[in-house]
């Protein structure tokens, strides 16, 4: 009866602007809710981008560390081979030869042996740490970027990892080579390098080795799919975002696809590609190849071409090996006197017309077929292009329209 009688006593603009402030409570009230619930929502979405992340980032890294697994254990059975045979080791096949040098010597300056780019975002983004609130999530990761520094620097270290010869040694056993080109006699070098301790220890301990990748392997992946029951991620969900994080660029069709492109590999190698309409390409590569016996570059130019048609942004192409042309370029080159022979039994034995376009299409005969991802920028002056290498590794290339 009270708020009967209140109502009727208000006025006109008393009504009002009791209206007027209910309106803007459930307004605030909504727009608050609807702003949580987005706040939410995209917190999630962050969590789940971020764990898929990190996730990926182990899985590489478990294919990466077995695949060292694996390495260890055929220069082991290469250099166990050359151990059973010493007395005929200068008769032993080039490449089981090969193979137990790289077991001894390092080749190469050694690099970063895992990318910490994605380690690198985790550790430091503040929205990243404010939006994962899984602190199991967070100790999995924290143990596992722990343990792979751990790893990176017992196998730059530790004397067990690290080969016999050093990349200095090795330059000089390049420098010191009776062999033509500044080659290794491989069979005389391992002959004597076989008799010393320090290689013996390398030796002995390959089987270690390959315990230690297969059994960090094991904790990784472990890791990976305790993450994954943590984050409720599944291997298909985890496939899809590894799929959309490489993609880049717009669609491309028939049409954007037709024309000259050129991409250029290594520095050295420049190819060449002619999409026509008939659905027939041409693809040119030249190889500017250099070598400390002489100055100057021989060329080598190898096309040959296939059909081609492009369907849900991804290229189709089927090769001819039949249609190989190969042409061998020696005008540009000049060398010392004392280096005429080794000059030319190279271009002899490997730079042969007949022999290089015999590989050219064996190698084609082996991987006649590419299928190849592609996407294009606005303008359409560049097409990126993803390559699956053995193993699953995904390589970005991008190729530039030639300008007619």
């Amino acid at each position: 009866m009270n708020q009967f009688k209140f109502n009727r006593q208000l006025t006109p603009w008393g009504k009002g602007f009791l209206t007027s402030v209910l309106g803007t409570t459930v307004s605030i009230l909504l727009t608050f809710g609807t702003s949580a619930l987005i706040d939410n929502k995209m917190k999630a979405d962050v969590q789940r981008q971020t764990a898929m992340m990190v996730i990926h980032d182990i899985d590489v890294c478990v294919k990466q560390i077995e695949e060292m697994a694996d390495d260890e254990e055929k220069r082991n059975q290469a250099i166990q081979y050359v151990l059973a045979h010493r007395d005929q080791i200068a008769s032993l096949p080039e490449d089981t030869l090969s193979l137990a040098m790289h077991m001894l010597a390092e080749y190469y300056e050694r690099p970063a042996i895992f990318d910490n780019a994605k380690e690198n975002i985790f550790k430091s983004s503040q929205e990243i740490w404010g939006n994962l609130d899984n602190m199991a999530f967070i100790d999995n990761m924290e143990r596992f970027y722990r343990e792979r520094k751990e790893v990176e620097n017992i196998l730059k270290t530790d004397p067990v990892f690290v080969p016999p010869i050093s990349l200095l040694e090795f330059h000089q056993l390049r420098i010191n080579s009776t062999a033509e080109a500044h080659t290794l006699d491989m069979a005389s070098i391992l002959k004597e390098k076989l008799k010393e301790p320090r290689v013996i220890y390398c030796i002995d301990f390959s089987a270690n080795r390959t315990r230690f990748y297969r059994e960090y392997a094991q904790q990784w992946r472990d890791i990976s799919d305790r993450n994954k029951f943590i984050m409720n991620i599944s291997d298909e969900e985890l496939a899809e975002y590894i799929k959309n994080s490489q993609r880049s660029g717009s669609s491309v069709g028939k049409s954007e696809m037709t024309g000259q492109w050129e991409r250029q590999s290594s520095g050295h190698i420049h190819i060449y590609y002619e999409f026509l309409e008939t659905d027939s390409f041409r693809k040119k590569l030249v190889n500017y190849m250099a070598y400390p016996i002489w100055n100057g570059d021989i060329v080598t130019i190898n096309t040959y071409g296939g059909t081609w048609r492009i369907k849900d942004d991804t290229l189709f192409m089927v090769s001819n090996p039949q249609s190989v042309e190969v042409q061998v370029d020696t005008t540009h080159i000049s060398y010392r006197p004392e280096m005429r022979d080794s000059v030319k039994t190279i271009i002899r034995e490997y730079l042969d017309v007949k022999y290089l376009k015999e590989e050219i299409q064996k190698s084609i005969k082996n991987n006649i077929r590419d299928t190849l991802p592609v996407t294009t920028n606005k303008a359409n002056d560049k097409i990126e292009v993803r390559w699956t290498s053995s193993g699953d590794a995904v390589t970005t290339s991008y190729l530039k329209r030639v300008k007619q």
